[in-house]
């Protein structure tokens, strides 16, 4: 995985499993704190209703022969259409009077504009309010086939305080669900508008940390002033080509020192030392091929390793060193010119690995520069057979 999905990764997907946390949160709790301010109103209105019908008369609720339900001698709770028409017109909020299983007074209507009269209360009102003799809150009740939330108190005798009925104050479900959809929409599209300003953000320092942690990487494996490999990358990816390395394979190892380095150093001065070991770079960047593993492993030391494809003479390794020497005898820094180089070049199968060539090459180079330096000599694996020698 890159290193930018990485950094992508770690930092948004905290940030969308809080963010959504946090929605999910804050949602919750709106519809929690919605629904107890509803059943708050509710309550406060079922209690105002009941009061009023309190307020009629006095005595106890009793269904006379002709179905009415009376309050005593003198208030006929079943004419009192009034107290729950003018409820609903101040508070918007339907009232209900059962007494038993039915409504005997209601300000619901059905669709051809009559009284619900009749309308048989519901399981969980008989369950708990007529039966049990407490107060319910529903979230969820079908009234009239229609979805609503209610409040519901149960009305009691005045002799005995038996339960004789419910007040039932209810509201359509659709006003709540709407101020939910309404909240839900506007603050999911707020966060996404925050969401998307801020994973652009993370995404654009996302691609600044990466694009630096490239050049950081690089330059950690790098050699500054030659652009090349630095010698413990060299030894790294070297090492790691050789030991994937398939039988009847080779590869040459080459160990480069520039002649008499230091005197250049002396004679015209650092800053043309470090203008050659640049320029030195050059000449083998331009010789050897992109596949082939370049390195400057030491102040004016260079290395290369170079597959040799089953196809190519090993006489290609002869031509290699004649050209880097011509080429660089051929150069001009500053003042400096004649320059050389002495080349020591191992060679060996897939079995022989960096330590192995890395010797031989360092043999090779010991001879060259005891052969008067400016020249190249190249040694082979032994156990190499003499016609790949």
């Amino acid at each position: 995985m890159k290193f930018r999905t990485k950094l992508l990764l770690s930092n948004c997907l905290p940030l969308l499993i809080f963010a959504s946390i946090a929605l999910i949160l804050g949602l919750t709790q709106f519809r929690t704190n919605l629904y107890n301010e509803k059943e708050g109103n509710l309550r406060s209105a079922a209690m105002a209703a009941l009061a009023f019908y309190s307020s009629q008369g006095y005595g106890d609720y009793r269904r006379q022969e002709d179905g009415y339900v009376w309050r005593g001698m003198n208030v006929n709770i079943s004419q009192k259409t009034s107290i729950v028409d003018d409820l609903k017109k101040q508070t918007g909020t339907d009232f209900t009077f059962y007494f038993g299983k039915t409504a005997i007074m209601t300000s619901i209507h059905d669709k051809d504009e009559n009284r619900c009269i009749g309308l048989p209360a519901d399981d969980a009102i008989l369950t708990h309010t007529l039966q049990e003799g407490k107060q319910l809150w529903c979230r969820h009740i079908m009234i009239n086939g229609e979805s609503c939330q209610a409040y519901v108190i149960p009305i009691r005798q005045e002799s005995d305080d038996a339960v004789v009925g419910a007040l039932m104050a209810s509201q359509s479900a659709d006003g709540l669900e709407s101020a939910l959809r309404h909240y839900v929409l506007t603050t999911v599209a707020a966060m996404l508008l925050v969401l998307v300003a801020v994973l652009a953000f993370i995404f654009c320092q996302a691609n600044w940390f990466a694009r630096k942690y490239s050049e950081a990487t690089d330059k950690s494996r790098q050699d500054l002033l030659s652009g090349l490999y630095n010698k413990l990358t060299f030894e790294y990816e070297a090492a790691g080509y050789l030991a994937h390395q398939k039988d009847g394979e080779m590869s040459a190892l080459f160990i480069i020192d520039l002649d008499d380095f230091k005197q250049v150093n002396d004679k015209y001065g650092h800053q043309t030392g470090d203008e050659l070991l640049k320029s030195f770079a050059e000449i083998l960047t331009q010789s050897f091929r992109s596949s082939d593993i370049l390195g400057r492993v030491g102040g004016d030391e260079f290395m290369v390793l170079m597959p040799i494809p089953a196809d190519e003479p090993l006489t290609r390794i002869d031509e290699r060193s004649r050209e880097i020497l011509e080429k660089l005898c051929s150069r001009k820094i500053g003042e400096a010119s004649h320059l050389t180089c002495s080349i020591g070049v191992g060679i060996g199968e897939a079995h022989c690995g960096f330590r192995e060539l890395y010797s031989l090459a360092d043999k090779a180079l010991y001879a060259a520069k005891k052969n008067g330096k400016a020249n190249f000599v190249r040694y082979s694996c032994p156990r190499m057979s003499a016609e790949e020698e």
